[in-house]
């Protein structure tokens, strides 16, 4: 499977793809690169409103407290 198109612009991996690497890195092996790219529910939140969520939004759904 290829990488999701959504990969290089993904707000959440820009801006913590240096701060919080090791976690980003481990959603973006579970979610971005995987059959789980359906599961994102930061994608299925795009399609839904047409806008990409907010920078703390997870592909699980959850948020990232600082």
């Amino acid at each position: 499977m290829s990488d999701c198109h959504n990969l290089e612009k993904c707000g959440f991996v820009k801006k913590y793809g240096e701060s919080k690497a090791l976690a980003v890195k481990g959603f973006v092996a579970m979610y971005c690169m995987s059959e789980k790219q359906e599961e994102c529910k930061r994608k299925e939140y795009k399609q839904k409103n047409g806008v990409p969520p907010i920078d703390e939004m997870l592909p699980n759904g959850g948020m990232i407290k600082d």
